[in-house]
């Protein structure tokens, strides 16, 4: 009977045991494949033994060997250099796998002799100053213990300190695309197989067995184990002890591994989990691997938060991982937030990227004065790769049950959106309320574009009272509108029906807007490249109707011919354009009689100068650029009478420093200025040339009048531009001879500091009649302070403060305040707090504000005040509860950036 003797261990080991046993031994392999060894020649002296240091110098020497281990050659029969002298065969000294290995950079230490000093080596490089996870002695209050105990977040840490990239980095919850997994199959196979251990064993030219330090790499695959066997004909790897798995997609540490290297199958226990591209970490008392994307959990407990942290924790019977479909799905799932048990569900199913899945959306919770509690529970159903439907029911404490639903299409050349919401019985109106709408944009041609807009509501009260306040309180009215366009290199045309619902009691309905049916638009354009000549015609009709007022016809030509002069700094534009207008009106006013048709032509020339003056000027270490840039503009436009001309759709434009430069100071076609003016002005600049950041700017200019402005609005303070505006006059007088000087002054005080200011200064009143005044601290997103406080003679004078400021650990405070001076109210307040972390968020405000109010138009607010409380809370990868109080603060404090 023969002895199967291994002696691949003795031949790959390190080379003192080699060279311990070379002079004694001489072996070769007989046709069954095993190893037959006899003693030659033996040693002359007998074995020393090894001491702890020597066995951790010959483990220091690994066995290194790929996927298919070779057979070791023939010993020589006399190696050079044996003792000639006969000696009895010693006792083969085996050499013991080290107990404790390092599966990560640093420092491994164990008492010594005596336990009086402590030996210690370093694996890797020093992590000196790096983080560590160290227990929290200070947790506090908590109903549960700790999802992952303190060894266990450890392993977290060594595993994530081995991933290629931190996943936690930038702490964001935008999911992206679906990730871009590697497709290392074929690379996996043609990669061969790198091994490395202390010690290994070889059973029948099949299983070879690997102890002490066993460190695998294939293609993007890497493992560490205490010990490891490989099938060589199954190609399955079998580790137990210590076990650290990776790859691009992926790391776990287990107490056992099997993997089957040809299907990318698996089974562990006792597992620990990060998964980098959601990102998740967790644990799992056993995991299953059907394939590259497909893993399955069981009595498992993950969370989003990075490693030391578990403000919260999803546990579950089971969890299915599909990376492949991007969906996640958990059976008897409970949720812990601030080790405190919230909320449980038999079933849910979640998204790992950002592909659509059918099932339950977070839901909405508010309450107000107005509705009560809120409550909403959408649903979003993936019906087709092209096409889904979110539905949303929703309960009112005060009003009832709300149905509702959103349902999208795609094609290849449409865009599609219907709407509906429909409360049968609002308990407090007695009354059926609804909102229907329809989006659809159509793409033709490249150049050839449709789009559809419409919408309706029952009642004009229907978003007073039954929009969200945070998204909507301030909707006057509804405009739909249907267009077609076609853009070509000097060509545009432009088509639509339009028709306005308007939903706000205090607009008249004499002063409601007209509706358009139809507008068409046809724009040219050419520059001459041989000489300095641009050419252009607009032209458009549009037939204007309102039940209340006059309708009618109006189209309306301009061409014009420019010709750009441009040198070294130094420019002059003069422009020459003829206006023709014509109307066919219809349904006359009573008392105001008007011509059925009228006919308006005129002539408008303008000459626009300037120049730029530069210079570079140092300040300390820094350099700076200084320009000066004078601007002359001359208007010429002749006087002709307009008083029947009706308003369609024309308002006086907002006067400002750019207004300066207009050929016309009426919006629409209805007005045309008469004019003989100059404007004057000057604008100051300093700019670091090395990021052409602009540090200030002082900008001043007035119109100088040689003549009285004849042409003027009706009865302008009575009426409303074309979105139901009350239109605001200037407040200049028609014959003075200066129209008021305009200055505006922006600059950056320091690096996060800025200020802007502006002001009109009228000649004849010898007073300040328009200001405004803004003060922004901004130090990242994280410190914002926003004052500012604007006024406009006789109409408003409103001062507007908003911040959001650290308080303590992430917590932010967030608010803004409109007060109104000129009537002794607060307009709109709201204040709250938001918390940020790595894996989550919590937002809640009150808000007080007052429905259909224009703080501008000089009229007292008469809305009635409105409060409600909001809630926002977001686990991070995993979903999120309530309004959407980040869009909310992007809209109302400046600079604030919405976290991704």
């Amino acid at each position: 009977m023969h002895c199967r003797i291994i002696l691949l261990f003795f031949l790959l080991v390190s080379s003192t045991c080699s060279q311990a046993n070379e002079p004694a031994w001489d072996c070769e392999q007989n046709g069954s494949g095993e190893w037959v060894c006899g003693a030659d020649e033996p040693i002359a002296k007998s074995p020393k033994p090894i001491t702890v240091s020597e066995s951790a110098d010959a483990a220091g020497s690994s066995v290194v060997t790929q996927k298919s281990v070779p057979s070791p050659d023939k010993v020589a029969k006399n190696p050079q250099g044996a003792n000639e002298q006969n000696q009895a065969p010693q006792e083969i000294i085996q050499l013991e796998p080290p107990r404790k290995i390092a599966r990560a950079a640093g420092w491994d230490c164990a008492a010594g002799e005596g336990d009086e000093t402590w030996n210690c080596s370093l694996t890797g490089t020093d992590p000196k100053g790096k983080p560590r996870v160290m227990p929290d002695e200070r947790r506090s209050f908590s109903l549960l213990s700790p999802a992952f105990d303190h060894e266990q977040e450890l392993n977290f840490d060594i595993m994530h300190s081995q991933l290629p990239y931190d996943p936690w980095e930038n702490c964001t919850t935008s999911l992206g695309a679906p990730p871009g997994f590697l497709s290392t199959k074929d690379l996996r196979d043609e990669t061969p197989m790198d091994i490395r251990a202390d010690y290994s064993e070889i059973f029948d030219n099949e299983i070879t067995g690997f102890f002490g330090n066993v460190d695998i790499v294939r293609a993007d695959q890497r493992m560490a184990a205490d010990t490891m066997h490989y099938d060589t004909v199954s190609q399955t790897l079998d580790a137990q002890g210590h076990v650290y798995y990776s790859e691009d997609a992926l790391s776990l540490y287990s107490d056992t591994m099997m993997l089957k290297l040809a299907s990318d199958e698996a089974r562990l226990r006792n597992t620990l989990f990060i998964s980098p591209t959601t990102p998740l970490r967790g644990s799992a008392r056993t995991v299953y691997r059907d394939s590259k994307v497909l893993s399955r959990y069981n009595e498992v407990a993950f969370t989003s938060c990075k490693p030391g942290n578990t403000d919260w924790v999803l546990h579950a019977s089971d969890l299915k991982l599909n990376k492949e479909s991007g969906e996640g799905s958990a059976k008897h799932a409970w949720l812990e937030f601030k080790g405190v048990p919230v909320i449980y569900t038999p079933y849910i199913s979640f998204p790992l990227d950002d592909r659509r899945k059918s099932g339950f959306l977070a839901p909405n919770l508010s309450v107000n004065n107005r509705n009560g509690y809120d409550v909403a529970l959408p649903y979003y159903w993936n019906i087709a790769p092209n096409y889904d439907l979110t539905f949303r029911p929703r309960y009112m404490t005060s009003r009832g049950m709300q149905w509702g639903g959103d349902f999208r299409h795609l094609s290849e050349m449409t865009n599609s959106r219907l709407q509906f919401e429909v409360l049968p019985d609002d308990q407090i109106r007695n009354k059926t309320r609804y909102l229907a709408g329809i989006q659809n944009t159509t793409t033709f041609l490249p150049n050839l574009i449709s789009t559809v807009d419409a919408s309706y509501v029952s009642d004009d009260d229907y978003f007073d009272d039954m929009g969200n306040s945070i998204t909507i309180n301030d909707t006057r009215f509804l405009r739909s509108h249907a267009d077609i366009r076609y853009n070509l290199p000097g060509v545009s045309f432009f088509s639509q029906l339009e028709n306005f619902q308007t939903t706000d009691r205090t607009i008249p309905k004499e002063f409601q807007p007209y509706r358009r049916l139809p507008q068409a638009k046809l724009d040219l354009n050419h520059s001459f490249d041989f000489m300095p000549l641009d050419v252009s015609m607009g032209s458009e009709y549009v037939y204007f109707q309102q039940d209340q007022r006059v309708s009618g016809q109006r189209f309306n030509i301009e061409p014009a011919v420019a010709v750009p002069l441009e040198a070294a700094g130094v420019y002059l534009t003069p422009k020459l354009s003829l206006k023709h207008t014509q109307y066919m009106l219809e349904n006359q006013e009573e008392g105001r009689p008007r011509p059925d048709s009228i006919t308006r032509t005129l002539p408008i020339f303008s000459a626009d100068t300037g120049f730029t003056l530069e210079r570079e000027f140092g300040a300390g270490a820094s350099s700076y650029m200084h320009t000066i840039e004078p601007r002359l503009f001359y208007l010429y436009i002749p006087y002709k009478d307009q008083s029947d001309i009706p308003l369609f759709d024309t308002g006086e434009y907002d006067y400002n420093f750019y207004s300066l430069f207009r050929e016309n100071r009426f919006s629409g076609s209805d007005r045309v200025q008469d004019a003989n003016q100059v404007t004057a002005a000057l604008t100051n600049r300093i700019i670091d040339p090395r990021t052409g950041r602009e540090n200030m700017r002082l900008s001043i200019g007035e119109i100088f009048y040689f003549r009285d402005r004849l042409v003027q609005l009706d009865d302008p303070r009575g009426s409303t531009d074309i979105f139901g505006n009350p239109r605001l006059v200037n407040q200049q007088s028609p014959t003075n001879s200066f129209a008021n000087l305009i200055a505006e002054f922006s600059a950056q005080l320091t690096e996060h500091l800025s200020l802007r200011t502006a002001g009109q200064w009228d000649h004849a009143q010898n007073d300040l009649t328009r200001g405004e005044v803004a003060l922004r601290y901004t130090n990242k997103p994280e410190q914002l302070v926003n004052l500012g406080y604007r006024f406009r003679q006789d109409l408003t004078e409103v001062t507007d403060v908003s911040f959001r400021w650290p308080i303590y650990d992430n917590w932010y405070a967030v608010g803004r305040w409109q007060y109104s001076m000129l009537f002794d109210r607060t307009v709109e307040s709201f204040a709250g707090f938001e918390k940020e972390s790595c894996c989550w968020r919590f937002r809640i405000i009150g808000r007080r504000y007052i429905n259909s109010i224009n703080v501008f138009a000089g009229q007292e607010p008469t809305g009635e005040a409105q409060t409600g409380v909001f809630v926002q809370l977001e686990l991070k990868g995993l979903t999120a509860f309530g309004d959407r109080l980040d869009e909310f603060f992007e809209r109302n404090i400046y600079g604030y950036v919405r976290p991704q």
